[in-house]
């Protein structure tokens, strides 16, 4: 954009809110179906203080701070990627790229041209992008994320004139509770004038997006009742549209968005919390009966109230063995987000036969459904969110919400606003209709503090007052409200020394530490054997795999500074390296075999001479490296899958876009793009 139409666009945004002109935009007239754009240019320049002639680059997150984006929805990205990848496949030759972004605006996936990564990454449209509103101003995410629909922001209908040459279409993708999860975007550097160009893409974008909403809403609720219906019986086995989790006692524990829209407009009320006999004309025996037989017939089904007809078919919980549940209820659960009480394992598998954690747990049993607080100690890794959530759903608050709160990954400006909420109007920035606190939101449940060591001081005595008087006062409000909330909180710190220097409030301490239980590191665990075993079984999807005597004699003996977090990558790493079904000490990762105490001899003499050759490795790649091991997993996975960069990078767990950048930087080359075969 030159100067003379950077002037323009500045000069059409300001006026356009300072005098409430209709706003006119090249590519069209704003019209009563995109007023979001008014609504958000004014948010823009009067909440956010937002330039819009600034020429900054869009913020790029890199390294630890994009991990913490990207950690707590590891599930959720693994069935995002095949979304993400079929959408791209078919949109790619137009020259789209595809955004995964998370609540925040974060983009936490993406997939375009290798060829122009340097174009993206300028223009934000790049692993690690932050584009949420308050940042960057009007664009298809950050105003997706605000208006909580989908909708296109095209060219200079953008609030920054940088952004002006774009077009982006974005589609929300909402939890079974309907919060906000993340986004799906698809965008094009250099956009046509019309925004009538951009219906199909934003079609497409959100018919992926209800593709990945329903397939993370299955696995969310794996181990329920599920049933799915439809309005027209040829559709109901090949369109998933309205689906429905039934727990085991015949309770609708959640529903998709579709399904609940879907019942409440015809039938007045929602169908969650409601026994499925009262919302449809079926016993919950037949559900389980059709269900467990597998059987494909379609059955009717009429809603009790309005009598209306839908078509469907039911689906039984997955049966999992008892390897499986201990290995999930000790590690894999990080999502932070509320999931029914079958996704959860109980506290007996969570102890294994260790006779520390089977204390624990005896402990945990006998204060749960007291108001009593629960204070969980131990390294990073330990697994204190898994406890405190089987706590919670060993408890009589399980069908109530668990809410957790990290006190150390949030900013300490935004911790009182996430923890008590805020009234509309509170402060400039906050949103147009207030917010919901995180002790609001646990009203009736648990709510669970992590890291509630690195609280800031003035808040703490504000929890003290909730804990003490069970009400609270968001920001803004001059009513107190009543809460009933049973409180866990977790610390790898020294709370008793934090005391002592004036750090933390002893009388705070005091009221959060009814009951302390520690979480011993995976080291001192005298089930690690178990555990290892289990969680290989987790990772490989319950396929058999075997461990050789020598790698599982290191595998005990590590030191595990990451507990049973580093395991499980440690695991992950070791399935994506081995070729057969035994993993051996070639197939673990450097620095596991450095930090053994076992004599090892050199593992480069025992590779593959063809696959794990190292003539063709950059000189900055010396065997035993880490990035040799990497490149080597690489090469390994491209040869297996023959070459398939969609496939691999699949098998990998990264984007395309990935693959292609690490195959340069390792300077992989396919067979048909070389002279002699590699």
């Amino acid at each position: 954009m030159d100067v003379k139409d950077l002037s323009k666009h500045v000069e059409r945004v300001e006026s356009h809110v300072r005098d409430g002109r209709e706003l006119i935009v090249k590519s069209q007239a704003v019209t009563p179906g995109n007023t979001h754009i008014q609504s958000s240019w004014k948010r823009c320049l009067t909440q956010y203080n937002i330039d819009p002639s600034t020429v900054n680059k869009p913020r790029i997150l890199t390294g630890r701070a994009l991990k913490e984006y990207i950690e707590p929805l590891e599930e959720f990205l693994f069935i995002a990627r095949s979304g993400m990848q079929s959408l791209y496949e078919r949109v790619s030759d137009a020259g789209y790229v595809i955004l995964l972004g998370d609540s925040n605006g974060v983009t936490i996936d993406c997939l375009g041209n290798p060829d122009k990564d340097r174009e993206l990454r300028d223009a934000g449209l790049y692993l690690g992008s932050v584009w949420a509103e308050s940042v960057e101003g009007t664009c298809g995410v950050g105003t997706c994320i605000e208006e909580r629909r989908a909708l296109t922001i095209h060219r200079d209908e953008h609030f920054r004139s940088r952004h002006t040459s774009l077009t982006c279409s974005t589609t929300p993708i909402f939890f079974p509770d309907g919060t906000v999860l993340g986004t799906l975007d698809i965008s094009l550097l250099n956009a046509p004038p019309e925004k009538e160009s951009q219906l199909l893409a934003l079609q497409m974008v959100n018919y992926y997006a209800r593709l990945v909403e329903n397939a993370y809403f299955l696995r969310l609720f794996k181990d329920s009742w599920i049933i799915r219906f439809n309005e027209m019986q040829a559709f109901v086995e090949v369109v998933t549209e309205n689906i429905i989790a039934v727990d085991s006692e015949g309770f609708i524990i959640a529903a998709n968005a579709r399904a609940q829209k879907e019942i409440t407009l015809r039938d007045g009320i929602s169908p969650v919390s409601r026994h499925v006999s009262d919302v449809f004309d079926l016993r919950f025996d037949d559900l389980m009966s059709h269900a467990l037989h597998k059987t494909t017939t379609i059955l009717p089904l009429r809603t009790v109230r309005t009598g209306r007809q839908y078509y469907a078919t039911f689906r039984a919980p997955e049966v999992t063995d008892l390897k499986a549940q201990i290995s999930s209820s000790a590690i894999v659960d990080q999502q932070g987000r509320e999931k029914t009480s079958s996704s959860f394992m109980t506290l007996e598998y969570l102890a294994g036969t260790d006779s520390r954690m089977l204390f624990n747990v005896n402990c945990a049993r006998r204060v749960m459904n007291k108001d009593i607080s629960i204070l969980l100690i131990g390294e990073t890794g330990t697994g204190k969110e898994v406890c405190a959530r089987a706590i919670h759903e060993a408890s009589d608050r399980s069908t109530n919400p668990f809410v957790a709160l990290n006190c150390a990954s949030i900013p300490e400006s935004l911790i009182e606003s996430e923890l008590f909420g805020y009234k509309s109007g509170a402060f400039t920035g906050a949103k147009s209709k207030g917010m919901r606190g995180k002790i609001l939101q646990s009203d009736g449940g648990t709510l669970f503090l992590d890291e509630i060591g690195d609280m800031p001081l003035n808040l703490q005595t504000r929890l003290l007052r909730v804990l003490a008087e069970k009400e609270i006062l968001p920001l803004g409000s001059e009513t107190p409200i009543r809460v009933d909330l049973h409180v866990i909180c977790a610390t790898l710190r020294n709370l008793e020394e934090l005391v002592q220097k004036g750090e933390f409030r002893e009388d705070l301490y005091y009221r959060m530490n009814g009951v302390t239980i520690t979480l011993p590191p995976l080291r001192e665990r005298t089930d690690k054997a178990l555990l290892i075993e289990n969680i290989l079984s987790l990772e490989n999807n319950g396929r058999p795999k075997e461990i050789d005597s020598d790698a599982f004699e290191v595998l005990l003996g590590a030191p595990w500074p990451g507990n049973v977090r580093q395991l499980r990558n440690v695991l992950r790493y070791a399935l994506a390296v081995c070729e057969d079904e035994t993993i051996r000490l070639a197939d673990l990762p450097p620095e596991i075999l450095q930090a053994s105490s076992l004599p090892i001899e050199p593992i480069v003499r025992t590779m593959d001479p063809v696959v794990r050759t190292i003539e063709s490795c950059p000189e900055e790649v010396p065997p035993g490296s880490m990035q040799f091991a990497e490149r080597t997993a690489i090469l390994n996975i491209l040869k297996k899958k023959k070459w398939n960069i969609t496939v691999a990078s699949t098998d990998l767990g990264i984007s395309r876009a990935t693959l292609y950048r690490k195959m340069k930087k390792y300077n992989i080359i396919p067979p048909n793009e070389m002279d002699t075969p590699q």
